[in-house]
């Protein structure tokens, strides 16, 4: 109960704060939204369509071993 009261008095200090002019309040929120739709999608890929994980460990092996390699271009 206590963090659902937090958020809510962040979101309304936050719009309170924007009509004063100072947007980072909205800018975190928005950000915030962003990056769990951004989560919860690829979840809901992963999960209808689990090929996918071993396209994507394959992808992130392949830029592990890029970043890794001594060879300076």
């Amino acid at each position: 109960m206590y963090i659902l009261t937090f958020i809510l008095i962040f979101v309304v200090g936050s719009i309170g704060a924007a009509l004063d002019g100072d947007f980072s309040g909205i800018a975190a929120i928005g950000k915030f939204l962003f990056y769990a739709t951004v989560i919860i999608g690829f979840m809901w890929i992963l999960a209808t369509c689990p090929g996918l994980l071993i396209f994507i460990f394959a992808v992130l092996l392949l830029i592990g071993f890029g970043l890794s390699s001594n060879n300076k271009v």
